[in-house]
């Protein structure tokens, strides 16, 4: 069973299965580093983490990542929390980097990621702008005042 996100209805509230908070706690004690929140998405297992604790998280050479990865059998990301709202996307896109982010352009509420690399865009944006769709629901949940992401 996969862990219940009820994030369409309400960007505040989550609510999580057995299965994810089993998966919470073995980050945790793996790791000794708090999960702040937990997503299953396209496949993949994102931990949100505390600020500073990155590092910790993966464990030397990533190896940390790789135990709980190959124990789950799953895809992993980690991606840590930070206050200003585009250092927290720049952490939740990751790998993918985006040339330039402009907040607040040409209205408030509005983050805009430029690139040129149509293939950066496209994995951002995912299929039917699912994975788009995602990293703002995940960047509502801490900066309610953001409206939208656009990538252009």
């Amino acid at each position: 069973m996969n862990p219940v996100s009820n994030m369409e209805t309400s960007p505040e509230r989550q609510v999580f299965d057995t299965n994810a908070l089993q998966t919470i706690a073995a980050f945790e004690k793996l790791t000794h580093v708090s999960v702040r929140d937990f997503y299953d998405h396209n496949d993949r297992l994102i931990f949100i983490i505390e600020t500073g604790g990155l590092l910790q998280a993966l464990g030397k050479a990533g190896a940390n990542v790789k135990l709980l990865s190959e124990k789950l059998q799953r895809r992993l990301k980690v991606a840590e929390y930070n206050p200003d709202v585009r250092l927290f996307i720049r952490n939740l896109i990751h790998p993918l980097r985006v040339a330039k982010m402009e907040p607040d352009t040409p209205e408030p509420g509005i983050i805009t990621l430029k690139d040129d690399d149509t293939k950066t865009k496209g994995l951002i944006i995912g299929a039917k702008a699912q994975n788009l769709r995602f990293y703002e629901r995940v960047v509502q949940k801490y900066f309610p005042e953001i409206k939208e992401i656009r990538v252009v």
